[in-house]
């Protein structure tokens, strides 16, 4: 039957009181017993430890708790939790006399007292006399006794006397690292600095409209006016519509209906011929061309076109007024200058915009080393053209570079490692970048990376020992506050060490992380 001692918690325990206890007894099964509310049993921390020093003495640990919460977290730790203390002494035959003293507390079990009283006379008595060796059970016996008192002896001499809890620091190691990344390099280059890129590329086309800034002044009304046709001739000569006319400069008139210009006449005065009068007729023309062009002055108009021209004469008695102009917009070279810049202006803001369509998962997206090819412009109104609005059309091409996450990574975690602190190890394989540049073109582009990584220090149990041996309490956690790989120390033990023994088996080195 397992010897078991209880542990009842007082008011003013605290947990490192219960591991000294449990530590010092020399029980196999440990009981601790709480009837009421503990706050710190209600600590998980506080009931891994528990567990973590039961189980580097060899002890068995069972909870006696009412605490719900307690129950809770000692379930999911895997402590066993009984209900009631008295549970523990119904599992015992009660037929033995020699079990009702098994639950003990605080003292060595009353059998380990009597065995050990009992090998002390067994060999003063074997040597004087010098009597025939023991026979059967009773030889057994005290050899047992014997050797289980050299082991609690060893135990009481070897065991830990100071146990150094060091808690090693963590912090966020950042380093810099450069690489050269291109599309012409493979994988296996990787480690070498050389990181293959990858390029997506988007074709399409992009149509700009402007108003037109140029203004020219062209022809609104024609001009009209009245001309006279003069015939020299013995016959009438009929004028028909659409006669042209002009002046010697060149600006033609039409006739807007046709005229009758009758024949030439004799005067007579008493009977007498005294000359002749010209036959005439007035007829309206209008301007071929619209507009100020056809204002013309009196007289202006004296060119007959067509073969009308043998046998008449025309002249305008009135100077022409009524032609109007109007300004009306025209494209210019401006204007086209202008469409051309913004059509390149809204073509990088579409490379802007498409950067998450072409990103791809598990890659890394160089907006720096993005190229943009721009076609020829085409605009559907030439220079001249009257229009209040000017469209260019142009086609662009936008390639992007793409870094493999896979790849960076490892580089990183390459030079992590290249880049270390001395006592440190990274806690994970995690790896976050907190900048990326990148200068260059995809055929050969410069990456400039800032990384972080968290690391935690190593602890060198030689190198601690060295540290602390044979200092006090308060030299030693100075002394190993001192290395960077140190971030908290804690002591717990004997209450009455104050010095850190030289001999290393006196002192149990502790680190909690590497649980």
């Amino acid at each position: 039957m397992r010897k078991t001692e209880v542990i009842p918690v007082e008011r003013d325990e605290t947990v490192h009181g219960l591991i000294r206890k449990m530590r010092e007894s020399l029980s196999p099964r440990i009981i601790i017993y709480s009837p009421g509310r503990v706050p710190f049993l209600r600590n998980e921390i506080n009931l891994r430890l528990l567990k973590y020093y039961s189980e580097e003495e060899e002890k068995e640990l069972v909870l006696v708790v009412k605490d719900r919460t307690v129950k809770k977290i000692a379930a999911r730790l895997g402590i066993e939790v009984k209900e009631k203390l008295e549970a523990e002494q119904e599992e015992k035959p009660e037929t033995e006399q020699g079990d009702k003293l098994e639950v003990y507390q605080n003292h060595l079990p009353i059998d380990l007292e009597e065995m050990t009283a009992e090998a002390v006379p067994v060999r003063e008595e074997e040597v004087p006399l010098a009597t025939p060796p023991l026979r059967g059970g009773r030889l057994m016996l005290a050899l047992g006794v014997a050797g289980f008192s050299l082991l609690a002896a060893a135990f009481i001499l070897f065991r830990p006397r100071l146990n150094i809890i060091v808690h090693p620091a963590t912090r966020d190691h950042t380093f810099r690292t450069v690489a050269t990344a291109g599309v012409n390099f493979g994988e296996r280059e990787v480690l070498q600095g050389n990181l293959p890129l990858a390029i997506r590329e988007k074709q399409d086309e992009l149509s700009v409209s402007l108003a037109t800034t140029g203004r020219k002044r062209v022809g609104h009304v024609a001009a009209r006016g009245t001309v006279l046709f003069i015939n020299s001739g013995v016959n009438p000569i009929i004028v028909p519509k659409g006669t042209v006319v002009a002046t010697k400069a060149g600006t033609k008139f039409v006739t807007t209906k046709p005229v009758v210009v009758p024949k030439k006449s004799t005067r007579y005065e008493l009977g007498v011929p005294t000359g002749e009068n010209y036959g005439q007729a007035e007829v309206e023309v209008e301007a071929v061309e619209k507009g100020t062009v056809g204002n013309v002055e009196r007289q202006m108009i004296t060119v007959i076109e067509g073969h009308l021209a043998n046998t008449l004469h025309v002249i305008n008695p009135q100077r022409f007024t009524s032609g109007e102009d109007r300004l009306v917009p025209v494209v210019q070279e401006e204007d086209l200058r202008r469409a051309e810049v913004e059509a390149r202006r809204q073509v990088a803001l579409r490379a802007e915009s498409v950067v998450n369509e072409l990103a791809e998962e598990g890659y890394l997206l160089l907006p720096e080393l993005m190229t943009t090819e721009i076609g020829q412009f085409r605009a559907e109104q030439p220079v001249g053209t009257e229009s209040s609005t000017l469209t260019v059309k142009v086609a662009y091409k936008i390639a992007a570079p793409l870094l493999s996450k896979t790849h960076l990574y490892k580089w990183l975690e390459h030079n992590m490692y290249q880049t270390l602190p001395a006592g440190f190890r990274p806690v994970t394989n995690e790896i976050a970048c907190r900048e990326v540049k990148a200068e260059g073109s995809s055929e050969a582009a410069k990456i400039n990376v800032l990384a972080v990584a968290k690391i935690r220090g190593q602890i060198d149990r030689d190198k601690v020992m060295r540290a602390v041996a044979g200092k006090t309490l308060a030299q030693a956690k100075e002394a190993l506050l001192a290395f960077p790989e140190v971030g908290l120390v804690e002591f717990s033990g004997r209450h009455e060490v104050e010095t850190v023994p030289k001999q290393s088996y006196q002192v149990r080195l502790i680190v909690p992380s590497e649980k």
